[in-house]
């Protein structure tokens, strides 16, 4: 029976990292993994999805080069070859995990892993045993799965989820997006601009309802620009596959009261209301372990309700982040190894929507402080005053909102849209972290021009006092 001082479930941006560090701190790690290591981020999410934005935005400045003195005629897709560059991508990141997994000495263990007891793993493949395994400690980070509600018809052909419009080999006609979250609109995004027909249907009264109000907002009005059709605080009734068409019966709300149904005609129907934590076949069932609703309870060191057991990542619950599952990862792996590093703030935990515009956040939203009592100083700047912009030629109808304690000076929240914006998020983040005041971040000196000046005028903005409006 092999011996590990750590095994880890799940090979995904949790697991893999927890893997990589545990290696590096001297514990001897085991990982099972039953599909790619890399997880769903990699394989089915976050890259995949990024790398085919990344072709339809360049299309869109294409089709834009002429603004930039660049004449070209003809442009059009070739969305063989967006999925060509996406797999492209997709390889060499896979192949340099599997790469740093050899090198840290981590072993990769092919198959499902089951839980039999808190110091014992029993590995699957093809339904049979494999192997069993014994470990110090255990750690379950087995991921998530796009939610399908019971009675939809799911087909992956008709109706899809973000795993299958992943693989669509043609642009459809229309599309119809059940969902406006993040990964809702990154796909209205994409599809839109590639010439679908698409239209959102998110039961809240704003799309992005996680985020500030107003960058929602914002985002929406952009999106409805370049003809993408919001249908906000409207509920999914229904979903039937017609012969050449999928019919989805949707009902909006009117007040306190139900509104009417209205039926809408469309050749896809992409769900896209959240996604459910991966455990089937774990073993979770007979250990007995404290459960929040569907997601895993832990403590702050990522302890589940057993000792010796952790979970992280999607698994544990909202926010559902590649990033944070990183985070946590890290946090067991020293917490295990004896080793100091610093806790989680649930505050300074940053999220980007890769739409163009981007959206990015870091902290709470005006309404959520507000809600928790502080008296708030909101500034606000325009990136259509930011000089980078005006060179850049896109994100102008974007802005930045920081919300701050008036008391202290303590940032509460950051939140942007405009061009890019997710490369300024983590600055926002570290400063949080680091508890920079609205003082400190506007005397600070940022390159010009770039767009991160407009971190420095937004807090100027605090006192009213921002130098370039």
């Amino acid at each position: 029976m092999k011996e590990y001082d750590l095994l880890i479930i799940g090979g995904g941006p949790g697991g893999y990292v927890a893997a990589i560090k545990g290696a590096q701190l001297g514990l001897s790690v085991g990982l099972v993994e039953r599909d790619k290591v890399g997880g769903a981020c990699l394989h089915r999410g976050c890259i995949p999805t990024k790398a085919l934005i990344q072709s339809t935005h360049l299309y869109e400045l294409c089709k834009r080069s002429k603004e930039y003195g660049i004449v070209t005629e003809g442009v059009s897709t070739d969305f063989s070859a967006f999925h060509k560059r996406k797999n492209l991508v997709v390889n060499r990141l896979f192949g340099g995990i599997e790469h740093l997994l050899k090198k840290n000495k981590v072993d990769v263990l092919k198959g499902t892993g089951r839980i039999a007891s808190p110091d014992k793993v029993i590995v699957r493949e093809g339904g049979k045993i494999k192997e069993e395994i014994s470990t110090k400690y255990i750690l379950i980070a087995t991921g998530s799965s796009p939610m399908i509600f019971d009675g939809l018809p799911y087909d992956k052909k008709n109706v899809l989820t973000s795993d299958d419009v992943l693989e669509l080999e043609e642009i459809p006609s229309s599309l119809l997006i059940i969902g406006g979250g993040a990964i809702g609109v990154e796909f209205a995004y994409i599809y839109n601009a590639l010439g679908s027909k698409v239209t959102v249907v998110e039961m809240m009264d704003e799309i992005l309802p996680a985020n500030d109000k107003d960058v929602g907002s914002a985002l929406r009005k952009s999106l409805t620009k370049k003809g993408v059709n919001f249908l906000t605080q409207t509920a999914l009734e229904g979903i039937e596959i017609k012969e050449s068409s999928v019919e989805t019966t949707i009902k909006k709300k009117d007040g306190n009261s139900d509104g009417n149904t209205e039926t809408l005609q469309s050749e896809k129907v992409l769900l896209a209301m959240g996604r459910k934590p991966e455990t089937k076949d774990s073993g979770l069932e007979d250990l007995n372990l404290e459960f929040n609703g569907r997601f895993i309870n832990v403590d702050e060191n990522m302890q589940t309700s057993r000792s010796g057991i952790y979970a992280i990542g999607d698994v544990i619950g909202p926010p559902l982040l590649a990033h944070l599952a990183s985070a946590q990862g890290m946090l067991v792996a020293h917490n295990i190894a004896g080793k100091d590093f610093p806790p989680i703030n649930n505050n300074t935990i940053p999220a980007v929507t890769y739409t163009n515009p981007q959206v990015a956040s870091v902290g709470m939203s005006q309404e959520a402080a507000e809600l928790e009592g502080y008296d708030v100083k909101i500034g606000r700047f325009p990136f259509m005053a930011n000089s980078k912009t005006q060179i850049i030629g896109e994100g102008e109808e974007g802005f930045i909102k920081v919300i701050t304690d008036t008391s202290s000076g303590e940032i509460l929240g950051v939140h942007l849209i405009g061009h890019e914006v997710g490369e300024l998020i983590g600055g926002m983040s570290l400063a949080m972290n680091l508890e920079a005041t609205n003082l400190e971040v506007s005397a600070n000196i940022f390159p010009h021009p770039t767009l991160s000046e407009v971190l420095a005028e937004a807090f100027h903005m605090i006192e009213g006092k921002a130098i370039h409006i």
